[in-house]
């Protein structure tokens, strides 16, 4: 029975279950993938390779061809002990060999490595052992640990309040659009007059369509380049459609609806509040929980006990659990 390995991907730009699909599909034609799952809600993909091989640039590409990304984060290491070009070359072999690092460069005149590598998969302390086991170190520099947390906070906190900005801003704009045609379609009435009423409707709705909404087009768009739609692809073809009708009723004897292309688009922007909403309280419930946790475990390193951050807890180590103290997740 061939050996399997499993990777857990963060992928980004997914609205719906069309979205889960194509990425699911793209992923499992990656040569050595045996099975791939895909989570909207959680955002990530779950990939198991058949004999232990992990390609994550495959994975990485698979994944933007099929029009959605994978974030991938940059460090730059100071490193101690190199001396020549053979010290650079032996750093740059440890580090990409690390699970999660997509590249590794090293220059020996600033003593320093860039490292770009995925989040999810891989950190500093990962890092430090990698270097320590090739001979050299990695000097101290402010654990990004808690670094990554507080951006992933900041992260969570700015998709939340451009999601309410941009769903602010389309109310702003569609209201008036709604109480213009109040009186169009309950009184037939045209204030001041027919001309005025048209090119205003229009005028208020393009800020909502292609200002705030632009995302929309984006994300809709984007996927039907590589055959394929989504949920985004059908806001934006109904809210064009719509838009278009206000220059043709100019032209032709049809209604003006551009009007129901901003409430339209101001509707599907208020769903995007409330899901970022939902998603960002969720993370930052699940990172307080996670934060109740041990910080360091004490474990029996060359028959010494010793306290260590839990980062560094290797497989085969044993751990010490004392009465009323808190202990690490990995030690259960």
């Amino acid at each position: 029975m061939s050996a399997q390995t499993k990777v857990v991907l963060p992928i980004e730009g997914m609205t719906c279950a069309s979205c889960v699909n194509h990425i699911t599909r793209a992923l499992k034609k990656v040569p050595g993938v045996a099975d791939a799952q895909v989570n909207l809600a959680t955002e990530r993909a779950t990939v198991i390779f058949e004999n232990g091989a992990v390609p994550l640039n495959d994975l990485i590409q698979a994944v933007r061809d099929a029009g959605y990304g994978v974030p991938t984060q940059t460090a730059v290491l100071p490193i101690a002990g190199m001396t020549c070009a053979s010290c650079v070359n032996h750093i740059e072999r440890a580090l990409k060999k690390v699970p999660g690092v997509l590249e590794a460069n090293v220059n020996l005149a600033t003593e320093k490595a860039k490292v770009t590598y995925i989040p999810e998969l891989t950190g500093l302390a990962d890092f430090k052992r990698a270097v320590a086991e090739a001979g050299y170190e990695v000097l101290d520099m402010p654990d990004d640990a808690a670094a990554r947390e507080h951006q992933e906070e900041d992260e969570s906190e700015r998709k939340m309040r451009e999601a309410r900005f941009r769903m602010w801003v389309a109310w702003g704009f569609t209201v008036p659009i709604i109480l213009w045609m109040f009186l169009e379609m309950f009184f037939g009435i045209y204030w001041p007059n027919e001309t005025i009423y048209n090119v205003g409707i229009i005028l208020l709705a393009l800020p909502v369509l292609f200002w705030v909404g632009r995302k929309t087009y984006a994300a809709g768009f984007a996927p039907v380049l590589h055959g394929y739609a989504n949920m985004d692809t059908l806001i934006a073809l109904g809210t064009g459609v719509a838009l278009l009708t206000g220059p043709a009723s100019f032209v032709f004897p049809v209604a003006n609806y551009a009007g129901v292309a901003a409430m339209i688009m101001a509707f599907h922007l208020t769903g995007r509040y409330v899901e970022e909403t939902a998603k960002g309280r969720a993370s930052q419930a699940i990172r307080k929980l996670l934060e109740l946790g041990a910080k360091t475990a004490r474990v029996i390193r060359d028959g010494q006990e010793v306290e260590i951050p839990v980062e560094e807890i290797q497989v085969g180590d044993i751990m010490v659990v004392r009465p009323e103290r808190r202990s690490p997740p990995t030690a259960w």
